[in-house]
């Protein structure tokens, strides 16, 4: 096995932990009444709250959230084209003036794993106010539980795999080295 073999062969997201789990499960519960509140205001539309799913998606990299909000932000009409841009992290070229620093902000959330900096969050609400920030930033609490959970049931399957492929070599050369062993002794001992 090469290099490059044993590199395939690790689980590179980012996933919980069981003690980390459980944090994000109470941060995400905690984060559901002000989700409700930025959905029913209204200052972040719908088109607005999927790009910046998108952004925290591309960094996570959770492909669930990613064909699901693909899916939703074509519904609320964002072409192709920049999902796309947002999903390869060129936030630059994919949305205007007014959601860039959103979108910069949800990247760096979750590039950060959920620490962006006091002076990051201050920016956030010097752009958008104390509300509307707010609304972002529970859009990208939400979508980054989501992005773990899924990667986390990802790595969870991967490792299964993992192991049932180690039994299986495992018991293919326990079963080789028997029959080797059998034909010595079939040699030695002719019947």
């Amino acid at each position: 096995m090469g290099a490059g073999d044993a590199a395939d062969r690790e689980f590179r997201k980012k996933t919980f932990s069981p003690q980390t789990l459980v944090a994000g499960t109470a941060r995400f519960a905690q984060n559901i009444p002000r989700l409700i509140r930025a959905r029913r205001a209204d200052r972040v539309s719908d088109q607005f709250a999927e790009k910046i799913m998108l952004a925290v998606t591309a960094v996570n990299k959770c492909q669930y959230c990613t064909r699901y909000h693909t899916d939703l932000a074509r519904e609320t009409g964002v072409d192709r084209e920049t999902i796309t841009s947002i999903l390869e992290s060129d936030v630059d070229s994919a949305v205007d003036d007014d959601e860039r620093p959103a979108l910069l902000f949800a990247q760096r959330y979750a590039e950060t794993n959920e620490n962006p900096g006091r002076e990051a969050v201050a920016e956030l609400q010097r752009t958008y106010g104390e509300e509307t920030a707010g609304d972002i930033q529970a859009f990208i609490r939400a979508i980054y539980f989501g992005n773990l959970l899924g990667n986390t049931y990802d790595g969870v399957r991967f490792a299964t795999a993992r192991r049932v492929e180690a039994a299986r070599d495992a018991t293919q050369q326990l079963s080789s080295r028997i029959g080797y062993g059998i034909d010595g002794l079939r040699e030695r001992c002719p019947i």
